[in-house]
């Protein structure tokens, strides 16, 4: 039997002839991940200091308040003052130090208990010499993944580094942290398990040698499917918030917890081709891309309303885009597009929505309201 699209328009008059890509967030949906990690981590007994990269905003960030979270994690230093602003006194800056930081890190540690992330004794040596206040530092650990931090296997190069911060009048020890990108290569809840153990034995025997150390891990794929997370005292990740596509395919989350999308206007459409053309480009959605049933996907049009769980024969993807174009593809499975004309506004779940969050001001919830959010200099 042929298919047949039935796209979930936005009817809502703030919404008529929309001008340009709206940030759309699902505020029942995002407070029901907050509330889901804080409860997982409050009965695993796991300090959950999330990272506030993914939604950067203020008023996202006070929901977390009410499940008794204090603690945050942001990704720079101007991050955390837009947050230290909001009434955050306990940050954790997770990317390593460098010189040129040195500024803004010292004017917060006027207003805020600061962490830092220094991998290097130089770093430490520097850090003591010119911080008017003293600051707590994890050691950022690589089991693998090779991105940052000191490779987990170098224990004397670990044990070099504790010292130096030991010896420093200006740098406190907090613990060891890691964030494993390798959960991002998993497809199901059995490769994000695989992928992390690594990093959970080698943040495990840290903690037999460092007892009094704080161990963190970040990751949301790990965050949200491991249930065991022995040697670990502290959980940090971000992007679960909001989810996006990427983490319905890794495994991490069902299409129904998808909290951010993108309302994007339709310039064109065409019936011949099976295809859209809308006003939602790389700056607006970013660039990244996965394979998805059977091609490469910069999206997927949302059936918001629909059976959450959509098999693949009926998703229909964002297959190309270009800085401010989309184009929309539908399967040649499909014989007729319920459609009525250019102008209307379609939905879009990004591939990443860290990355595209930060290209809007704002966002709109879908009962109206305004979310603000910091806005990039």
């Amino acid at each position: 039997m042929d298919s047949e699209i039935k796209l979930r328009y936005i009817s809502e008059p703030m919404f008529k002839n929309l001008p340009r890509p709206v940030a759309m967030v699902d505020e029942k949906r995002c407070k029901k991940n907050i509330e889901r990690m804080s409860s997982k981590a409050e009965n695993l007994h796991l300090r959950f200091r999330p990272h506030f990269k993914t939604h950067q905003s203020i008023e996202i960030g006070n929901w977390f308040k009410d499940h008794k979270i204090d603690g945050i994690t942001v990704s720079s230093p101007e991050m955390a003052g837009y947050f230290a602003a909001g009434g955050w006194e306990d940050i954790t800056i997770a990317f390593p130090f460098f010189p040129g930081q040195l500024s803004a890190v010292n004017a917060l540690t006027e207003t805020c208990d600061l962490r830092l992330f220094a991998n290097q004794k130089e770093i430490i040596t520097f850090l003591d010499k010119n911080l008017l206040r003293p600051v707590s530092i994890y050691i950022e650990i690589d089991a693998g993944y090779g991105r940052t931090g000191v490779p987990a296997h170098n224990l004397s190069a670990i044990e070099q580094i504790v010292k130096t911060i030991q010896n420093s009048s200006k740098c406190r020890f907090h613990g060891f942290y890691i964030h494993d990108g390798r959960t991002y290569n998993a497809r199901s809840h059995a490769e994000i398990k695989r992928e992390i153990q690594p990093s959970l034995d080698s943040l495990k025997k840290l903690k037999n040698q460092y007892p009094n150390a704080v161990c963190s891990l970040g990751d949301t794929p790990s965050c949200s499917v491991v249930d065991k997370f022995e040697g670990i005292d502290e959980i940090s990740p971000g992007n679960f918030v909001f989810y996006d596509l990427m983490q319905f395919y890794i495994g991490s989350c069902s299409m129904d917890d998808i909290a951010y999308f993108v309302a994007c206007p339709v310039a064109e459409y065409n019936q011949l081709r099976k295809k859209l053309i809308i006003h939602g480009g790389a700056v607006h959605l970013s660039k990244d891309s996965i394979q998805a049933d059977g091609s490469s996907s910069y999206g997927l049009v949302s059936r918001f309303s629909a059976a959450p769980e959509l098999d693949a024969a009926d998703r229909v993807h964002l297959r190309s885009l270009s800085q401010e174009h989309g184009t929309v593809q539908f399967p040649e499975t499909f014989k007729k597009m319920d459609f009525r004309s250019a102008g209307e506004t379609v939905l879009i779940s990004p591939v990443h929505s860290c990355l595209s969050a930060n290209l809007f001001n704002s966002y709109q919830t879908f009962n109206g309201k305004t979310i603000e959010k910091r806005v990039l200099s």
